[in-house]
């Protein structure tokens, strides 16, 4: 899918990705939520964007850049591979 600018025509740099996977930081939204009761502006404080874009995040409609994955991190107080093990855990060859 392609974004229409304001004066109507067809953007082809900005392609949209809608095959964004919303489960793959499902185990950092129950982190946040349930045990460490944080809402996502105190989140977004501690990573340093507004609410709405680390939401976007965390729904899967952006990926968390790394030093926004340790700062997370750092806010929930547990090693990153504990807060985003689906990527860290996925057996990828460097």
């Amino acid at each position: 899918m392609y974004i229409i600018s304001a004066r109507g025509g067809l953007n082809l740099s900005k392609k949209l990705d809608l095959h964004s996977d919303p489960t793959q930081y499902a185990e950092l939204l129950y982190l946040r939520k349930t045990i460490k009761k944080f809402n996502a502006n105190d989140m977004a404080v501690a990573v340093g964007v507004s609410a709405e874009t680390y939401l976007r995040a965390e729904r899967g409609g952006r990926e968390f850049t790394l030093g926004e994955a340790v700062r997370i991190a750092n806010k929930l107080e547990m090693p990153v591979c504990d807060v985003f093990p689906k990527i860290f855990n996925s057996n990828v060859a460097f």
